[in-house]
């Protein structure tokens, strides 16, 4: 098999293959083995025509039947011989075929751009290493007592922090129900940081069974006029939220010996999702800091093609009607990203020699049936097709890139705790108010 390539338009290049008739040969012989099969002339049954006949009457039809059918393999063949960057077909041409000749025809095809790194080494990079505090400890014991909170019934009046269950009915200012305005077991809360919140002041001592009209300012109107909505709510009930003390017996109810294990125990899952949540961070950043590095013009054809691939796993996904355009672009942005480090990342494969075994793969998902616990079965079974392998084979080159960087790379880490958060946060939301 001949192949030459030439450039056509930008990001497109023209092969032409010629295919020698001894190549297709073997293609012939069994599309005539099977034509000879389903084939009847006038004075012969079904399957029993002479093939030298058959291929009198038939032949040129069939070989070149065989040899267009077969231009898809080849075209596939010269791409892996010349490691075109293949993307996508645009046309077939120039189609020729003789038994002196076989085959030749020219493909248009798309292609990824060829990049050349700048730099994948050598890099600066500041890692955010968030120290767990007592606060977050605390916080997180806050959060296990939440969940263990009772509601009980309370029937004197309701005080702040009391849950109220009523039926609200929207009114006029007289006291008339509006019709259609009806809400039955609304729950509202007597809780609030503005001690000049409108509901808390006005139902304040409401007790169970008892019936409280209220008012609620709304925006001024056109005129500069204050305006007001008027609700009847009839209280059901009243329930006030009872936490658990926090001591061993509290512990020992969520599975711990005492408190200070407990307490240890939530430290050292804090400090595990820290690690996790600052590795995640990290690659986010060496990923950014490749892609500044190592500028890529990515041609329109990828990005929409990335988008067409989102939009179907969109629709597979959710039943419910989207807008495909605002889909398109609220993901633009990502979509060029992703493919920027996607071509890279192929790069640095390719240039490292980087490879992912079948063991490697088999031992991966080993390591997450472990941690299925009894749901390993079913993450066994889910791995199986090739579709998931094929998934968890670019993970783990994506894993061993990243490493690749990061290993050459010099690090400095930056420590991050609870108050450096919370100043930041100050910071950012001065800097929006202005």
């Amino acid at each position: 098999m001949e192949v030459k390539i030439e450039d056509h338009e930008q990001f497109q290049k023209k092969v032409e293959v010629k295919v020698p008739y001894e190549e297709l040969s073997d293609k012939i012989d069994a599309k005539y083995q099977q034509y000879k099969k389903t084939v009847q002339l006038e004075g012969f049954r079904r399957g029993k025509v002479p093939l030298s006949l058959l291929k009198k009457v038939y032949g040129k039809q069939i070989e070149t039947e065989t040899a267009e059918d077969a231009i898809p393999e080849f075209l596939q063949k010269a791409i892996d011989q010349e490691k075109i960057k293949y993307y996508d077909m645009v046309s077939i041409n120039d189609v020729a075929f003789s038994a002196e000749e076989g085959l030749s025809f020219a493909a248009i095809v798309k292609v990824e751009p060829d990049i050349e790194l700048r730099q994948y080494k050598d890099l600066e990079l500041e890692k955010i290493v968030y120290q767990v505090s007592d606060e977050d400890v605390e916080e997180a014991l806050e959060n296990i007592r939440e969940q263990y909170a009772t509601m009980n019934n309370v029937e004197d009046g309701a005080q702040a922090g009391h849950f109220i269950i009523a039926d609200l009915q929207k009114t006029d200012a007289l006291g008339h129900p509006l019709v259609g305005e009806k809400f039955d077991n609304r729950y509202l809360q007597l809780q609030t940081d503005n001690e000049d919140d409108e509901v808390v002041k006005q139902l304040l001592g409401v007790k169970p069974g008892e019936m409280r009209q209220i008012a609620l300012s709304k925006k001024e109107s056109e005129e500069g006029a204050e305006e007001q909505d008027y609700f009847s709510v009839s209280v059901k009930e009243i329930k006030e939220k009872k936490l658990p003390e926090l001591d061993d017996d509290f512990a020992k109810d969520v599975g711990e010996d005492s408190l200070e294990d407990l307490k240890k125990t939530l430290r050292e899952r804090l400090e595990n999702n820290a690690v996790e949540r600052d590795n995640e961070n990290f690659q986010e950043v060496v990923i950014d800091k490749i892609i500044k590095n190592n500028p890529i013009d990515i041609p329109e054809f990828m990005v929409e093609g990335y988008l067409d691939a989102l939009i179907k796993n969109f629709k597979e996904r959710n039943q419910e009607q989207f807008d495909e355009q605002e889909i398109r672009q609220n993901y633009r942005a990502e979509a060029v990203r992703n493919l920027k480090w996607m071509m890279i990342r192929d790069k640095i494969i390719e240039l490292e020699d980087i490879k992912v075994e079948d063991s490697e793969i088999d031992d991966h998902i080993e390591d997450l049936a472990k941690k299925a616990g009894k749901d390993a079965p079913q993450v066994r079974r889910e791995y199986r097709s090739d579709k998931m392998r094929r998934q968890l084979k670019q993970e783990i080159f994506h894993k061993k890139t990243l490493d690749v960087i990061i290993n050459n790379a010099k690090v400095v880490e930056k420590s991050m705790t609870r108050e450096d958060l919370i100043k930041q946060s100050e910071i950012t939301e001065n800097i929006s108010a202005v």
